[in-house]
């Protein structure tokens, strides 16, 4: 399993980011149900106590079973079910230095807070928020990236450090990777590059090496009745292992690895089509899934070859910056 750390600099400034949108909030005298339930979740999981308790599924047989679960403290602004926030588990394998009692002593307030927050459950509104009561982030994080000399990858488009590297000046640092059994993996393909405010060149190198290619390839995957038959024999093959593992107690099965389900994958997925509870698997539904896969690569291409086609040197946001003060 792949666990990406942080550093208890890094969780102070999640903090502290989180709280600065609760007191944009807090300060409109307006708050939506989505926004009230971020927050009860955040400030509910921050402030929760680490317990240790019984598992009520422990099996001493089984060397993988745990005879007691702990509950941590977290960092949590997960809005909905798209996933957009963050959730990390405050303990040491997720954050090496981590001191508990230095966060709460730098956040006095997060008690008073959320007991505010409950005080406005009365006073909560439907839908979103209003745009004259949005708060513009996209200018706080240009002037936060000004401070830190960051600028822009040209892949994810997120403010990174430029740093020197192997004789490079000004490239973007490495980011978007995960640490796993002490390696990192998946750094994103915008590091090492020039800032976008300075170049293409990563998005060029993108198309080449990695769109293009994909795009051929999965062109050569179309499908055929070939492609259905080897998916309906899998399909086969997965039901029969499916009756074989239920006919085993309870604590066999704890012990026996768990069928892994069939899918229909593609060349650069990760996670392919499922297929377990799919009736009726054909080539037309097959050749559907293809193809939306393949239109959705085609769509990158064009969007990316339009962003080439369209694109402009521009100041990073610490020169702009710089460029406003002179001329101020």
């Amino acid at each position: 399993m792949i666990n990406r750390t942080y550093t208890q600099k890094q969780i102070i400034s999640f903090i502290k980011e989180a709280l600065e949108e609760f007191n944009h909030i807090i300060d409109s005298k307006y708050i939506t149900k989505s926004e009230f339930t971020k927050f009860n979740k955040f400030f509910k999981n921050l402030l929760r106590q680490t317990k240790k308790k019984k598992n009520p599924y422990y099996y001493p047989n089984n060397p993988n079973s745990k005879e007691f679960e702990y509950t941590y403290p977290a960092f949590h602004t997960y809005e909905d079910a798209k996933g957009i926030g963050r959730y990390i588990t405050l303990k040491t394998e997720n954050v090496p230095d981590l001191n508990l009692k230095a966060i709460y002593k730098q956040f006095p307030l997060l008690i008073e807070n959320h007991e505010l927050l409950i005080s406005l459950k009365p006073n909560i509104k439907p839908g979103r928020r209003p745009k004259d009561l949005e708060k513009d982030y996209e200018a706080e994080r240009i002037r936060k990236a000004a401070l830190e000399d960051k600028a822009t990858c040209g892949i994810c488009h997120d403010y990174w450090e430029l740093v020197d590297y192997h004789g490079k000046q000004n490239i973007i640092a490495d980011h978007g990777f995960n640490i796993a059994f002490g390696y990192r993996d998946n750094v994103c393909f915008g590091a090492r590059f020039k800032s976008w405010e300075k170049s293409t060149e990563s998005k060029v190198e993108y198309l080449k090496i990695i769109l293009r290619p994909l795009l051929k390839e999965v062109i050569n995957s179309k499908p055929s009745q070939a492609t259905v038959d080897a998916l309906i024999k899998m399909m086969e093959r997965y039901k029969i292992s499916m009756l074989e593992y239920y006919k085993l107690s309870r604590e066999d099965r704890n012990n026996t690895e768990h069928p892994l389900a069939p899918e229909y994958k593609l060349p650069g997925q990760r996670i392919g089509y499922q297929l377990a509870n799919i009736r009726n698997t054909n080539l037309s539904l097959i050749t559907e899934v293809w193809f939306e896969y393949k239109s959705q690569i085609e769509n990158q291409i064009a969007r990316f070859e339009k962003q080439i086609a369209e694109w402009v040197l521009k100041p990073t946001p610490k020169e702009q910056r710089e460029e406003n003060n002179e001329n101020n």
